[in-house]
């Protein structure tokens, strides 16, 4: 590997970054291997996908001498990628493979003398493929050539993941369809305003419409005077069941009309749903002797289809964990502006994770390939802050005997994440305001003007409406800011993601420090969701590495480090408020419910709910029968 000792890592790295962002798909992994071959100055690279039940490779993309290698599939047994289908590390032959491998085909004809291979695996650890190199020369142990290696490997591995799911959404996408326009029902979606918004093929065949695009026709125009009289009617009662997605099957036949005038008796359901915060309504029309419905099977093609876009969003950011709807909400948020330059602000409690939303968006936008420059602004002195932001010159304040760039200028043609957005001081606010209008600035001490295109994301804990109204923040730079807020949730609303995130921070930290420490029992997890987390997720993560820092004979310690969860801390959180005894009633039958649903309505046992409020079985029992509390399900 001549060339690569010439080429440093970094700069090999970001080299087939740049030539590889641009892609998806057959084009990723054509441009990849081309890429890793040229720049690591190998023979061959080749990235595929494993059938397991013919244990064969099949090529996605293959470079060898300078061309692809097309159509080329691969049976693994006794060839050197076996045992890499095998390994969760990668597979090194430095010399002489064919001797190693003496019964695989294909090494002779290749001109293989070394190898290198890893596996590619789904979240569950399921192998999909691998990307391996090959060589006619040795290939030497390069740690910087490994680390490269692994790092496109994963991307690979990622690419593939998403072509997968990719391909699963297409599918259900094409079965909706066909199922929609393979029914001899007609189906009519149309707006508040009885305006028809988009039909299918049946519905179009049905009314004798003349063209396929039948927007903005009047849906009156389709019946005859009694029967949209009784669907008009019928609608606005339907629309108060809008929010449940209610249907209604509409009594009796109606008299439907075609473009020529036409009448036909028919059968007619009803349906409503809102979309983009606009309600439309879907009439399903068959003959009367149509017996079959295909309004179930839609519906069930549409929530899988939804589900897995869903969790192609979730896919794309994986380093944040939960499966939560809020975090799911707010992860298709971030897929919705990452495209776009809107400038947006993160809202949350401390400790909820703001920035790694940041990081979602940047890396959802066009601009990824260019740097997000992060400034905290509660971390630096105000009289600092401007030169942080903007730079200075040389001589422009005491100490100042260089000239320095501002994160400005580092983020040109990137993202700027400005955290704690409310603690910037005012003066400074005004200049922040002109560069979110004009793209302009002066560095500290300097006349000139400097231009920047920068995307910026700003965050807070704080209520930034209350501080415009109490003068500490600019209401213009405010409305600037807040183009697309995204609420990110307190840790206490996001159902069951603590035991997501206990566990993976569990994971993280035992495996860091070496420390042999059992796996979190159910105890442990119940203590930990019972808790109320006014640090959020920080909290969390602190609490968890302590516990295993502080192991008792190899025992997660939780207690001492959980702040108690009693019905005291409820009462204490009322701030000293002098509480009814109804009031008293309520809290305490809340807490009770919050016990229940945590141990899923267990109510003894060592995971049971009386022992987690730390009462007697019988006294439970006894309360939650005073108390009119009846099994729910959370």
């Amino acid at each position: 590997m001549e060339k690569n000792k010439k080429v440093p890592g970094l700069i090999a790295l970001k080299q087939i970054i740049e030539k590889t962002s641009d892609y998806t798909g057959k084009d990723f992994f054509k441009s990849l291997v081309q890429n890793l071959a040229e720049i690591l100055d190998v023979h061959g690279v080749w990235v595929t996908e494993y059938w397991p039940e013919l244990k064969k490779l099949n090529a996605l993309a293959f470079w060898l001498k300078d061309d692809f290698v097309e159509h080329y599939e691969y049976l693994v047994t006794n060839t050197p990628c076996e045992p890499v289908l095998n390994s969760h590390d990668i597979c090194h032959v430095p010399n002489n493979v064919i001797n190693l491998y003496p019964k695989d085909p294909d090494l002779k004809a290749l001109g293989a003398v070394s190898y290198m291979g890893l596996a590619l695996r789904d979240t569950d650890g399921r192998v999909l493929g691998h990307l391996a190199l090959l060589d006619n020369k040795p290939m030497p142990e390069l740690p910087e050539v490994f680390a490269i290696f692994k790092i496109f490997a994963s991307r690979a591995a990622a690419e593939l993941r998403r072509e997968i799911i990719q391909k699963k959404v297409v599918e259900n996408e094409s079965k909706l369809n066909r199922l929609v326009n393979g029914t001899s029902d007609g189906i009519i979606e149309f707006n508040s305003e009885f305006l028809i918004t988009q039909t299918n093929e049946a519905a179009i065949q049905m009314f004798n419409f003349k063209e396929s695009i039948v927007s903005k026709i009047n849906l009156k125009s389709l019946f005859d005077l009694k029967s949209f009289y009784k669907l008009s009617t019928i609608i606005p009662q339907h629309k108060g069941l809008s929010n449940k997605h209610a249907s209604l099957q509409i009594k009796d036949s109606l008299i439907c009309l075609t473009t020529d005038r036409e009448s036909f008796p028919c059968e007619v359901n009803l349906s409503s749903y809102t979309y983009n915060e606009e309600l439309f309504f879907v009439l399903y029309i068959r003959n009367i002797k149509d017996q079959v419905s295909d309004k179930q099977k839609i519906k069930e093609l549409h929530a899988e289809a939804s589900m897995l876009k869903e969790k192609a969003i979730i896919e794309q950011f994986n380093y944040i964990i939960g499966d939560s709807q809020s975090i799911k909400n707010c992860l298709k948020l971030v897929s919705q502006v990452g495209p776009t330059d809107a400038n947006v602000l993160i809202l949350g409690e401390t400790g909820t994770g703001k920035e790694l939303f940041a990081k979602a968006v940047h890396e959802a936008s066009r601009r990824v390939p260019k740097p997000m420059i992060t400034l905290n602004c509660a971390a630096l002195p105000s009289e600092l802050i401007e030169s942080e932001l903007f730079g200075h010159v040389k001589g422009a304040f005491t100490g100042a005997t260089i000239s320095r760039e501002g994160r400005f200028s580092l983020a040109d043609q990137g993202t700027i994440f400005l955290d704690e957005i409310a603690e910037l001081p005012l003066p400074l606010q005004a200049k922040l305001l002109r560069v979110i209008q004009e793209g302009t600035f002066e560095p500290v001490g300097s006349s000139e003007t400097k231009n920047v295109d920068v995307r910026i994301i700003a965050a807070t804990h704080r209520d930034l409406k209350r501080q415009v109204d109490d003068g500490k923040f600019r209401e213009d730079l405010f409305y600037r800011l807040n183009v697309f807020p995204i609420h990110i949730p307190p840790l206490r609303k996001r159902d069951n993601d603590i035991t997501l995130l206990a566990k993976a921070f569990f994971e993280k930290f035992s495996k860091n420090k070496a420390i042999q420490v059992m796996p979190l029992t159910k105890e442990d997890l119940v203590k930990l969701s019972a808790y109320h987390w006014p640090g959020n997720v920080r909290e969390l993560q602190n609490i968890i590495e302590r516990g295993i820092i502080t192991n008792s004979d190899s025992r997660f310690n939780i207690d001492g480090l959980m702040p108690s969860t009693s019905i005291k801390n409820e009462v204490d959180k009322q701030t000293h408020k002098i509480l009814t005894f109804d009031e008293m009633k309520a809290i305490e039958k809340e807490n009770i419910i919050k016990a229940l649903n945590i141990t899923n309505w267990k109510i003894s046992g060592p995971d049971g709910a009386s022992k987690l409020l730390k009462i007697p079985r019988t006294t439970l029992t006894s309360k939650i029968k005073k108390l009119g509390i009846k099994h729910i399900a959370v």
